[in-house]
């Protein structure tokens, strides 16, 4: 088969299956504004697989390919947010780009991310706390609790990103009850 019969096989199955692709990155994509890096990257390398060794079933390469790659990119997701529960990870954000979590305390952070853990699932919540309490790495939690690495890592992808959520959401309504505070006081102050 000649490059360009591969590249036109290649790009007709992925044209065909291109809102697909998207509808099943979307959905397990955490930040949704990756999803067209991720469908063009996926088209990449399988076009570059095709190059090398042709693929048999190129469609289902694709998927798998995707697959991988949003399992890629949620990794590095948590990662990062392994770094911004880390106190000095919150201590180096720039000033204008200033985060609920900074705005509380150290203790409360331990405390609302105890509870985002406790909120979780069992499973999922044994998982999270080897993670980030015991810093364990995912290989040694999945051998600790007899899970396979693929289960342990999207317990993990999960996990923190319910905390995460957690954390946010309870540090954005303490701000809003904070700041509302502030402006009731302000009210009064000004009607005397």
């Amino acid at each position: 088969m000649h490059n360009l019969d591969k590249k036109l096989t290649v790009f007709s199955v992925f044209v065909d299956c291109k809102s697909s692709l998207r509808n099943m990155v979307s959905k397990y994509l955490f930040h949704k504004g990756d999803v067209e890096d991720v469908l063009q990257e996926t088209f990449t390398r399988t076009f570059a697989a095709d190059q090398k060794d042709t693929i048999e079933y190129p469609k289902l390469y694709m998927f798998k390919t995707a697959k991988n790659l949003v399992q890629r990119e949620n990794t590095k997701l948590t990662a990062k947010l392994t770094d911004y529960l880390d106190d000095d990870a919150i201590q180096s954000l720039p000033a204008q780009d200033t985060h609920p979590v900074e705005t509380i305390s150290a203790e409360r952070q331990s405390e609302l991310l105890l509870e985002a853990l406790a909120s979780l699932p069992e499973q999922c919540q044994k998982v999270t706390r080897l993670r980030i309490l015991q810093d364990l790495s995912v290989k040694e939690i999945a051998s600790q609790l007899d899970l396979s690495v693929s289960t342990t890592e999207k317990h993990l992808s999960k996990g923190f990103e319910r905390c995460d959520n957690y954390v946010r959401q309870a540090t954005e309504n303490a701000s809003t009850t904070v700041s509302e505070s502030v402006q009731i006081m302000g009210l009064k102050s000004s009607v005397k």
